[in-house]
């Protein structure tokens, strides 16, 4: 390059000289003519037609410099001034890059390449380029250095037969990028160059260049000495602050380089250079990955020149990387022998074989190696071939996971434009949600880069091959196949789909997904199906995710009986990626629904909300299990809550409410039923606390022969319940006999006795209800019954009943009949018991966990029609079983209800 530099100098040099000498009354083609006669063979000045000349100088317009195929520099606006100084001046220069290629070749005349003679045939002077540019030159993909090259440049150059001075200033918008100050002095047997070079491309980027070398007479001779340093500020790099220096004395050489922010080493590499080429012996480069985990490695490259000429080089190849710290160690080793670099007809073709083996260790990671292949090509076009038993693996170990992935990479081709051939993927181990995890992929690769545009080029549309039209250049195809064990359900999963990679997108256009059976924790679940009902699409450098999925089963039963028919979920999705990303969808099973989930998933956490519009009560049927026969008639049924689902499991708060819900029983009804239901679940726990407790209310219910008019009560605590969580029913309140029902609080299960109290209750009710026509009782009582299911002893001990208004009591004739066929005693007191007013009643009994009764009854009164009203008083006792009494008294009213269910349930159906 430096040959072509100073060929092109000498060039302008000579075209300066001749219009210098060249007398004023000869023409611009006349000067030309002679000029071009020094020049080489198809090299020739094409100047405007005319020009100016005065006593200090010369003006030309325009001066065209031709190479023998094309023009290879266009000066514009020139004053040449050879009094009081030979300068020479040229407003706007344009040099075309395509044009001067050629010569980058050139291999002519030594002369060329002979800088004592170029700086005696060019006379003392200064040039002064105004606005340079290049022409006709690719734009790099380099963003930086596209503006160097496409930037305006200031050129003065001034030379006084012993050294030459360049300084060179280029800008962008107006705006100075670079500046640099460079000095070539001719000594005794060399010439010595200096320069200096500052670059600042953005605005807190900073390089600084500089070279010292002493520089041979021929420039085909390599310096014998010589020094480059770098210094560079750069925010986005990996290393912002370091430093590197190479300087090389006769044979021998050193490079290093430094990150002066870490003060830390970069490179030690020591050179040698000699007659058959270059050698580095175990030259060493350090990094810390990561920003502390330290990376080391051993360089050793020999690089062999042929006996005659300078191409092709042979080079052998040694690299071991080391990596070592708390977070693990490895080692890998790169080899070559007998590698080509500079080979073909052209001398820019590569060949080597290569081998990597070896395992690193980071973090929970180890990477394993076992990788053959050959790089071939042209210098900038070259090809990584991988031969049949390349391998990469790496396996992932923690606390919860463990994964092994593996790449097997024979006769997967990688070259400029990506990679091709058959490329696979395999994936094994567990995590928190799976485990027996076994996941493949595999397709087929065209050009793909993986998203690397720093290493590999796009195909220009145009330039692909005619067979290849077709298909999409950078893009992997593939099928994916796995199964593993669902943990959070406990079930077997398998799973199919189809996807590629291209461009700047990985999508999924065909996933289908099946469970086996499902049984945990009270629940059961037929198998469960995932597929796609739309792509899933991830644009990961817009980092854009979507997607709609549908996952349904036949059926979901718990433990007590009831069911969900039919669940469908379906579920869109849009995110991030796969770790951030935002959902949205509605649940159907049956009739019920839709439930509308919005929710939101990151770090490992899915949260979100789902609101149940107002329906139909008639939707919850199938909770009600078939053996229950209970049948929903009416009510209205709406929700929402909050939910969050993470390695801490599963949480749900919100509430549930039932409006005017009406149940047919087999044996009973119940009418306005309300629930306010505030939920607060977590892990399988329903719990409601004491301050916001499940409220339940209804108008009436009927069960067998008894009603209840205006029931409520309260329930808090949890389910399923224990001694140390038990649920608790507390503020109940039932319309009982005409009268009041109440509790305060019962646990489940019982920790102490709860108080049943009974206020104003009809004894004539009562009596109906267990159809006792022996006797009549009218008038109301109270009662106070400590309840406890726990007891072996009672479940009411010491329960306590007495009048709370007079009561009537009255024996009816075929009663009194009866008892006076036993003689004058049993008539005279028939007599005088077959009515009575009781002023006092009192009686306490226990009933048994067996059904008995025993009680014991104290009254005073008297009989209404003895004139007298003597006093009486009567000690009673009484046992009777309750459970068969109510079998009897319920059987008429369950027969009667029954009848009515089913005529309901034809109705229904």
């Amino acid at each position: 390059m430096r040959k072509i530099a100073w060929g092109i100098f000498g060039l302008f040099g000579l075209a300066g000289a001749t219009m210098l000498s060249a007398p004023y009354w000869l023409s611009p083609s006349v000067t030309a003519r002679i000029a071009n006669h020094f020049l080489p063979q198809g090299y020739r000045l094409q100047p405007s037609s005319h020009w100016e000349l005065g006593l200090r100088g010369l003006s030309l317009p325009v001066l065209t410099i031709q190479s023998p195929d094309c023009s290879m520099a266009k000066l514009q606006d020139i004053h040449l001034h050879w009094w009081p100084s030979l300068q020479l001046d040229i407003q706007q220069s344009n040099l075309d890059y395509a044009c001067l290629q050629p010569l980058l070749t050139h291999s002519g005349d030594s002369s060329y390449a002979d800088l004592a003679t170029i700086f005696a045939l060019v006379p003392k002077m200064a040039i002064h380029l105004a606005h340079f540019r290049l022409d006709s030159l690719k734009t790099p993909n380099n963003p930086l250095l596209a503006q160097l090259l496409q930037s305006d440049s200031t050129i003065h150059a001034d030379y006084d037969g012993e050294r030459l001075q360049l300084t060179h200033q280029a800008q962008d918008n107006e705006r100075v990028i670079l500046r640099q100050h460079a000095q070539l002095v001719k000594q005794k047997d060399h010439f010595n160059w200096q320069s200096q070079t500052d670059y600042q491309p953005l605005d807190g980027h900073t390089y600084h260049f500089s070279l010292v070398s002493h520089i041979p007479n021929q420039l085909a001779a390599w310096p014998d000495v010589g020094e480059f340093e770098l210094t560079w500020d750069n925010p986005d790099w990996t290393v912002t602050q370091g430093h590197l220096n190479f300087h090389w004395d006769g044979e021998k050489g050193q490079l290093n380089a430094q990150d002066v922010l870490r003060n830390q080493p970069l490179l030690d590499v020591p050179m040698t250079f000699n007659p058959q080429g270059l050698e580095i012996t175990w030259g060493k480069f350090y990094w810390t990955f990561d920003g502390y985990q330290p990376l080391k490695g051993f360089l050793g490259i020999a690089l062999r020149k042929p006996a005659e000429g300078f191409w092709p080089l042979r080079s052998d190849l040694n690299v071991i990387l080391q990596t070592f710290g708390e977070q693990g160690k490895g080692e890998i080793v790169i080899s070559s022998q007998n590698g080509e670099i500079g080979g073909g007809k052209a001398l820019d073709e590569l060949d080597f074989d290569l081998n990597t083996r070896g395992d690193l260790r980071y973090n929970n990671n180890v990477a394993f190696t076992n990788l053959h292949y050959r790089i071939v090509g042209h210098f900038a076009d070259p090809l990584l071939h991988f031969l049949p038993g390349s391998i990469f693996k790496m396996d992932h170990l923690s606390d919860d996971s463990k994964i092994h992935v593996r790449l097997p990479l024979d006769d997967v081709l990688v070259g400029r434009y990506g990679l091709e051939g058959r490329l696979q993927a395999s994936l094994q181990g567990f995590t928190p949600q799976f485990r027996d995890l076994d996941l493949q992929l595999d397709g087929q690769a065209h050009e793909f880069i993986a998203g690397i545009k720093t290493i590999f080029e796009l195909r220009d549309e145009r330039h692909k091959l005619r067979d290849a039209e077709m298909q999409a250049a950078n893009r992997w195809d593939w099928q994916i196949n796995g199964k593993a064990h669902w943990q959070a359900l406990d079930t077997p999963l398998t799973m199919q789909g189809k996807g590629f990679w291209e461009g700047d997108h990985i999508e999924l256009n065909k996933l289908t997904a099946q469970s086996g059976k499902v049984e945990i924790d009270g629940v059961k679940m037929a198998p469960l199906s995932l597929q796609l009902r739309d792509r899933l699409r991830w644009d990961y450098q817009e980092e854009h995710l979507r997607g709609l999925l549908q996952a349904k089963t036949d059926w979901i039963e718990f433990a007590y009986g009831g069911r969900f028919v039919k669940p469908i979920f379906g579920l869109g999705v849009d995110g991030q990626n796969i770790d951030d990303f935002s959902l949205a969808g509605d649940l159907h099973a049956d009739r019920l629904g839709p439930l509308q989930v919005q929710a939101y998933y990151q770090k490992n956490r899915l949260s979100g909300n789902i609101g149940w519009p107002q329906q139909s009560a008639k939707v919850l049927q199938t909770l009600f299990p078939q053996h229950w026969e209970w049948l929903i008639r009416d009510g209205q049924i709406k929700g929402n809550g909050k939910f969050s689902i993470d390695s801490e499991g599963v949480s749900l708060d919100g509430e549930l409410h039932l409006q005017q819900g009406q149940i047919e029983l087999p044996d009973g009804t119940i009418d306005g039923l309300n629930i306010h239901f505030p939920l607060h679940y977590r892990n399988f726990d329903l719990h409601a606390e004491a301050r916001q407790p499940i409220r339940v209310s209804a108008q009436s219910l009927r069960w067998g022969a008894l009603q209840v008019e205006q029931a409520a009560l309260d329930v808090s605590g949890h389910y399923p319940n224990s001694a140390s969580k038990p649920l608790t029913l507390s503020k109940v309140r039932l319309g009982l006999f005409d009268g009041q029902l109440t509790v305060p609080r019962l646990d489940f299960p019982q920790r102490q006795q709860a108080l049943l109290t009974l206020n104003n209750i009809d004894i004539a009710q009562v009596l109906a209800l267990a159809q006792y026509q022996q006797l009549s009782l009218t008038g109301r009582v109270n009662a106070r019954l400590p309840f406890w299911l726990g007891n072996r002893q009672c479940l009411i001990c010491q329960g306590e009943i007495e009048q709370a208004t007079p009561l009537h009591l009255r024996l009816n004739e075929q009663v009194t009949a009866g008892l006076k066929t036993g003689g004058w005693t049993e008539t005279t007191l028939v007599d005088l018991l077959k009515e009575l007013n009781l002023q006092t009643s009192r009686a306490v009994f226990d009933l048994q966990p067996n059904g008995e009764m025993l009680l014991d009854a104290h009254i005073q009164g008297y009989n209404p029609q003895n004139p007298t009203h003597h006093p009486i008083t009567l000690n009673y006792r009484h046992r009777e079983n309750m459970f068969e009494l109510w079998d009897m008294i319920d059987y008429g009213s369950q027969f009667e209800q029954n009848l009515q269910y089913r005529l309901y349930r034809n109705l229904e159906k």
